[in-house]
Protein backbone atom coordinates (compact mmCIF):
# COMPACT_ATOMS: atom_id res chain seq x y z
CA UNK A 1 0.00 0.00 0.00
CA UNK A 2 1.40 3.57 -0.88
CA UNK A 3 1.81 5.90 1.27
CA UNK A 4 0.21 9.42 1.40
CA UNK A 5 2.48 12.07 -0.19
CA UNK A 6 2.58 15.55 1.32
CA UNK A 7 4.56 16.90 -1.32
CA UNK A 8 7.41 19.72 -0.43
CA UNK A 9 4.77 22.21 -2.45
CA UNK A 10 2.07 21.33 -0.07
CA UNK A 11 4.31 21.88 3.12
CA UNK A 12 5.66 25.02 1.72
CA UNK A 13 2.13 26.52 0.33
CA UNK A 14 0.42 25.26 4.26
CA UNK A 15 2.88 27.22 6.27
CA UNK A 16 3.19 30.31 4.10
CA UNK A 17 0.92 32.23 5.95
CA UNK A 18 2.21 31.85 9.55
CA UNK A 19 4.10 34.85 11.29
CA UNK A 20 7.46 34.59 10.75
CA UNK A 21 8.40 34.30 14.09
CA UNK A 22 5.64 31.54 14.78
CA UNK A 23 6.99 29.86 11.51
CA UNK A 24 11.24 30.45 13.17
CA UNK A 25 9.89 28.43 16.36
CA UNK A 26 8.17 25.91 14.75
CA UNK A 27 10.87 25.11 12.38
CA UNK A 28 12.86 24.81 15.63
CA UNK A 29 11.10 22.78 17.48
CA UNK A 30 11.70 20.00 14.75
CA UNK A 31 15.24 20.59 13.52
CA UNK A 32 16.57 20.52 17.63
CA UNK A 33 15.16 16.79 17.83
CA UNK A 34 18.35 16.44 15.50
CA UNK A 35 20.49 17.42 18.28
CA UNK A 36 21.35 14.12 19.81
CA UNK A 37 22.01 12.52 16.63
CA UNK A 38 24.44 15.26 15.47
CA UNK A 39 26.24 14.89 19.16
CA UNK A 40 25.82 10.86 18.78
CA UNK A 41 26.88 10.62 15.27
CA UNK A 42 30.00 12.97 16.33
CA UNK A 43 30.96 10.34 18.59
CA UNK A 44 30.77 7.90 16.31
CA UNK A 45 32.65 9.13 13.28
CA UNK A 46 35.46 10.69 15.45
CA UNK A 47 36.27 7.33 17.04
CA UNK A 48 36.07 5.49 13.53
CA UNK A 49 38.39 8.02 12.14
CA UNK A 50 40.89 8.26 15.00
CA UNK A 51 39.97 12.21 15.71
CA UNK A 52 41.82 13.87 18.35
CA UNK A 53 39.83 13.98 21.49
CA UNK A 54 40.20 17.71 21.64
CA UNK A 55 38.94 18.64 17.97
CA UNK A 56 35.91 16.14 18.78
CA UNK A 57 35.59 17.56 22.34
CA UNK A 58 35.22 21.07 20.89
CA UNK A 59 32.44 19.82 18.21
CA UNK A 60 30.61 18.76 21.07
CA UNK A 61 30.71 21.57 23.43
CA UNK A 62 29.60 23.66 19.86
CA UNK A 63 26.61 21.12 19.53
CA UNK A 64 25.33 22.16 22.91
CA UNK A 65 25.26 25.74 22.83
CA UNK A 66 24.54 25.96 19.36
CA UNK A 67 20.24 26.20 18.80
CA UNK A 68 20.43 29.04 21.71
CA UNK A 69 23.07 30.45 19.94
CA UNK A 70 21.07 30.46 16.83
CA UNK A 71 18.01 31.50 18.24
CA UNK A 72 19.78 34.55 19.45
CA UNK A 73 21.04 35.44 16.31
CA UNK A 74 17.97 35.02 14.54
CA UNK A 75 16.02 37.09 16.76
CA UNK A 76 19.37 39.90 17.64
CA UNK A 77 19.06 39.37 21.34
CA UNK A 78 23.51 39.00 21.07
CA UNK A 79 25.58 40.37 18.23
CA UNK A 80 26.27 38.07 16.06
CA UNK A 81 30.17 36.61 15.83
CA UNK A 82 31.33 34.95 12.57
CA UNK A 83 33.47 32.74 14.30
CA UNK A 84 30.87 30.97 16.55
CA UNK A 85 28.85 30.90 13.32
CA UNK A 86 32.13 28.89 11.72
CA UNK A 87 32.51 26.66 14.65
CA UNK A 88 29.04 25.54 14.47
CA UNK A 89 29.17 25.31 10.50
CA UNK A 90 32.66 22.91 10.90
CA UNK A 91 30.46 20.75 13.47
CA UNK A 92 27.96 20.27 11.00
CA UNK A 93 30.69 20.10 7.80
CA UNK A 94 32.25 17.15 10.30
CA UNK A 95 28.83 14.38 9.97
CA UNK A 96 28.42 16.02 6.40
CA UNK A 97 31.97 15.34 4.99
CA UNK A 98 33.32 12.53 7.35
CA UNK A 99 30.31 10.71 6.14
CA UNK A 100 31.90 9.71 2.92
CA UNK A 101 35.64 8.55 4.32
CA UNK A 102 36.09 5.05 4.57
CA UNK A 103 35.47 3.52 7.78
CA UNK A 104 32.73 5.79 8.45
CA UNK A 105 31.09 5.58 4.68
CA UNK A 106 30.04 2.01 5.32
CA UNK A 107 28.20 2.66 8.57
CA UNK A 108 24.58 2.62 7.87
CA UNK A 109 24.17 6.20 9.60
CA UNK A 110 26.16 7.70 6.83
CA UNK A 111 23.74 8.75 4.62
CA UNK A 112 21.24 9.22 7.56
CA UNK A 113 23.84 12.13 8.89
CA UNK A 114 24.18 14.03 5.70
CA UNK A 115 20.41 14.56 5.28
CA UNK A 116 20.84 15.94 9.31
CA UNK A 117 23.52 17.87 8.08
CA UNK A 118 21.39 19.61 5.51
CA UNK A 119 18.87 20.48 7.72
CA UNK A 120 20.99 22.09 10.56
CA UNK A 121 23.17 23.99 7.67
CA UNK A 122 19.75 25.47 6.35
CA UNK A 123 18.55 26.23 9.53
CA UNK A 124 22.13 27.75 10.60
CA UNK A 125 22.07 29.80 7.16
CA UNK A 126 18.74 31.07 8.31
CA UNK A 127 19.84 32.34 12.01
CA UNK A 128 21.94 34.57 10.46
CA UNK A 129 19.56 36.27 7.87
CA UNK A 130 20.60 34.05 4.96
CA UNK A 131 17.48 34.05 3.70
CA UNK A 132 14.62 36.29 2.75
CA UNK A 133 11.67 35.63 5.42
CA UNK A 134 9.70 34.69 1.58
CA UNK A 135 12.48 31.77 1.90
CA UNK A 136 11.49 30.37 4.93
CA UNK A 137 8.79 28.20 4.12
CA UNK A 138 10.51 26.32 1.64
CA UNK A 139 13.54 25.85 3.58
CA UNK A 140 11.19 24.67 6.82
CA UNK A 141 9.73 22.08 4.15
CA UNK A 142 12.74 20.84 2.99
CA UNK A 143 13.44 20.70 6.80
CA UNK A 144 10.60 18.39 7.24
CA UNK A 145 11.57 16.09 4.27
CA UNK A 146 15.34 15.61 6.18
CA UNK A 147 14.20 15.01 9.76
CA UNK A 148 11.47 12.25 7.90
CA UNK A 149 14.95 10.82 6.60
CA UNK A 150 16.82 10.57 10.10
CA UNK A 151 13.97 9.50 11.39
CA UNK A 152 13.34 6.40 9.38
CA UNK A 153 17.83 6.13 8.75
CA UNK A 154 16.68 6.77 4.69
CA UNK A 155 20.18 5.17 2.84
CA UNK A 156 20.78 7.91 0.40
CA UNK A 157 21.12 11.66 0.93
CA UNK A 158 18.96 13.09 -1.30
CA UNK A 159 21.55 15.98 -2.37
CA UNK A 160 22.95 11.97 -3.56
CA UNK A 161 20.20 11.66 -6.15
CA UNK A 162 20.15 14.62 -8.37
CA UNK A 163 20.66 12.42 -11.55
CA UNK A 164 17.06 10.97 -10.96
CA UNK A 165 15.73 14.71 -10.67
CA UNK A 166 13.50 15.71 -13.74
CA UNK A 167 14.64 19.03 -13.70
CA UNK A 168 12.26 22.35 -13.30
CA UNK A 169 11.47 22.95 -16.86
CA UNK A 170 8.04 20.79 -17.65
CA UNK A 171 5.24 22.22 -16.12
CA UNK A 172 3.28 18.84 -15.85
CA UNK A 173 5.34 17.68 -13.21
CA UNK A 174 3.89 18.93 -10.45
CA UNK A 175 6.82 18.46 -7.67
CA UNK A 176 9.93 17.19 -9.34
CA UNK A 177 11.14 16.15 -5.82
CA UNK A 178 8.87 13.53 -5.10
CA UNK A 179 9.73 12.57 -8.86
CA UNK A 180 13.21 12.29 -7.94
CA UNK A 181 12.34 10.06 -4.66
CA UNK A 182 10.06 7.84 -6.99
CA UNK A 183 12.31 7.89 -9.80
CA UNK A 184 15.30 6.94 -7.37
CA UNK A 185 13.30 4.22 -5.67
CA UNK A 186 12.53 2.47 -8.50
CA UNK A 187 15.91 2.33 -9.91
CA UNK A 188 18.09 1.78 -6.61
CA UNK A 189 15.61 -0.75 -5.31
CA UNK A 190 14.41 1.12 -2.68
CA UNK A 191 11.17 1.80 -3.67
CA UNK A 192 9.86 0.50 0.29
CA UNK A 193 11.82 3.06 1.80
CA UNK A 194 10.56 6.05 0.06
CA UNK A 195 7.77 4.39 0.85
CA UNK A 196 8.62 4.68 4.02
CA UNK A 197 9.75 8.22 4.18
CA UNK A 198 6.19 9.13 2.33
CA UNK A 199 4.76 7.63 5.52
CA UNK A 200 6.87 9.32 8.21
CA UNK A 201 6.62 12.54 6.35
CA UNK A 202 2.66 12.33 6.46
CA UNK A 203 3.21 11.53 9.92
CA UNK A 204 5.01 14.73 10.70
CA UNK A 205 2.74 16.58 8.89
CA UNK A 206 -0.53 15.06 10.78
CA UNK A 207 1.48 16.07 14.41
CA UNK A 208 3.45 19.12 13.06
CA UNK A 209 2.91 20.74 16.72
CA UNK A 210 4.51 18.06 18.30
CA UNK A 211 7.47 16.93 17.03
CA UNK A 212 8.54 13.43 18.21
CA UNK A 213 12.01 12.64 19.09
CA UNK A 214 14.54 10.35 17.76
CA UNK A 215 14.50 6.81 18.30
CA UNK A 216 17.83 4.93 16.56
CA UNK A 217 18.00 1.80 18.31
CA UNK A 218 21.76 1.11 19.27
CA UNK A 219 22.70 -1.27 16.98
CA UNK A 220 21.95 1.28 14.39
CA UNK A 221 24.85 2.91 15.45
CA UNK A 222 27.40 0.27 14.74
CA UNK A 223 25.60 -1.37 11.98
CA UNK A 224 27.48 -1.29 8.23
CA UNK A 225 25.65 -1.11 4.74
CA UNK A 226 27.02 -1.53 1.50
CA UNK A 227 28.29 2.08 1.10
CA UNK A 228 26.38 2.74 -1.82
CA UNK A 229 25.52 6.33 -0.85
CA UNK A 230 29.59 7.50 -0.91
CA UNK A 231 29.86 5.51 -4.04
CA UNK A 232 26.90 7.02 -5.53
CA UNK A 233 27.98 10.53 -4.65
CA UNK A 234 31.80 10.37 -5.80
CA UNK A 235 30.23 8.56 -9.16
CA UNK A 236 27.57 11.64 -9.27
CA UNK A 237 30.25 14.15 -8.91
CA UNK A 238 32.91 11.92 -11.50
CA UNK A 239 30.26 13.11 -13.96
CA UNK A 240 29.47 16.66 -12.94
CA UNK A 241 33.02 17.40 -13.90
CA UNK A 242 33.59 15.43 -17.03
CA UNK A 243 30.59 17.58 -18.45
Amino acid sequence: MEAQIISLRDITKNVSNLPIEELWSLWRKHVQILEPFWQKTTEVFAERLNLANEKRNAHIDTIKNAFNQMDDWRFQRVKYIKARRNEIESAISFIRNKALEKPAAKLAIAPVARNAASALRVFLTASCRGYSDKQLPECFAHAIYDIAAVHILFPFNFGDLSSFHPGHANPNIPDPFIVMLERSGQQMGVEREVQKLFAQVHWIWNNLNNPAPLNIQDTNWSRESDGLNAKLHYASQAVFHRR
